[in-house]
């Protein structure tokens, strides 16, 4: 069970992002919303189950769902003939992780005529060639909204971008709502530290004399392995065989939802093994803090967690943030 204390702030932070969206999703109860994400990274689950909550809380029915695989204009035409297109939200506007970025365009050519809102993102160009590019697709489309999902991302958009609508939005992935442990602890702490692209390399914390840690990451194997790799046979058979994505498309979106539900249960699993957790990863923060345990947070390559832990996240009671290895294992001595 979650504590009662973690209820009124993620409460609170849910009604202000639902205020913003109100405020900013174009007119229409149905929507489309694109680039699901297809893989066992839990924290973009996370972010998906929280963005179709407020979807629900708003009265807004997502009418059509496809990943960069399964995506289909003449599917989407037919599904959704007229109304808002909504892009997933998360940390990849920019050129860390390209093929996202060139979906993003892709689909403003393709949609010049439909409102298109990019859910909250974190921005991050490293390539100016890139972000010329990024710059002439998002001008050239006359009906988009960049939702930025803290303050440094919003100015850098507003500078890279001037003349686009870019407005500050918290990240979705609180609207999930609180989430309850699936066990007890059966280790005093769970480094959960990236080994992707983002990690920085420098998170050597120092776990305290006596206390048991578990090392770990997203992913998953064994069994878990075998029933992730099925629930994803739907959208596979409709990538590989794109005359069948409209008879499938009702399957597909099940599975989606199954897929998002797979991975934030295995991460909750994962967090609950933990008395206290620290972690590089924003998301499994964002959980942890949503399960009610104790959470110290580091950044990762792109300063991402410090921004969003600056913009909202330090509303989430427990949820503490460290500027580097030596004040995280500080703060874990403190906590343990």
């Amino acid at each position: 069970m979650t504590d009662a204390r973690i209820d009124a702030p993620v409460r609170a932070l849910t009604a202000r992002t639902g205020a913003i969206l109100q405020d900013l999703l174009p007119g229409g109860p149905h929507v489309a919303l694109l680039d699901f994400p297809a893989h066992d990274n839990a924290g973009d689950s996370l972010i998906h189950l929280g963005q179709m909550a407020h979807l629900r809380r708003l009265g807004l029915v997502v009418r059509y769902l496809a990943d960069d695989r399964t995506y289909s204009p003449t599917v989407l035409r037919k599904r959704h003939p007229e109304g808002p297109i909504l892009i997933q939200g998360g940390g990849n506007l920019g050129d860390l992780w390209p093929l996202r970025q060139d979906f993003r365009e892709r689909l403003l050519r393709e949609h010049p005529d439909r409102p298109i809102v990019q859910l909250p993102q974190s921005m991050d160009f490293r390539d100016r060639a890139r972000q010329v590019r990024a710059s002439a697709a998002f001008h050239a489309h006359p009906e988009l909204t960049l939702l930025l999902r803290d303050e440094r991302s919003l100015a850098r958009a507003r500078d890279a971008f001037p003349g686009v609508r870019t407005e500050f939005c918290p990240d979705l992935a609180p609207g999930a709502g609180p989430q309850p442990r699936t066990a007890p602890a059966t280790h005093d702490v769970v480094l959960l530290l990236r080994t992707d692209g983002e990690q920085t390399g420098e998170h050597r914390v120092t776990v305290p004399a006596g206390a048991s840690a578990l090392r770990t990451d997203w992913g998953f194997r064994g069994v878990h392995r075998l029933r992730w790799d099925l629930l994803r046979t739907p959208s596979a058979v409709a990538r590989h065989l794109p005359a069948l994505r409209g008879p499938l498309q009702t399957t597909v979106e099940r599975s989606f939802a199954a897929i998002a539900a797979h991975n934030v249960g295995r991460a909750r699993a994962v967090l609950s093994r933990g008395r206290a957790v620290v972690t590089d990863r924003l998301h499994a923060a964002v959980l942890a803090a949503l399960m009610d345990i104790p959470v110290i947070a580091m950044d990762n390559c792109s300063g991402k967690i410090s921004a969003a832990y600056d913009a909202y996240l330090h509303a989430l009671p427990g949820l503490t943030f460290a500027r580097s290895a030596a004040e995280a294992s500080e703060s874990l001595e403190g906590l343990l």
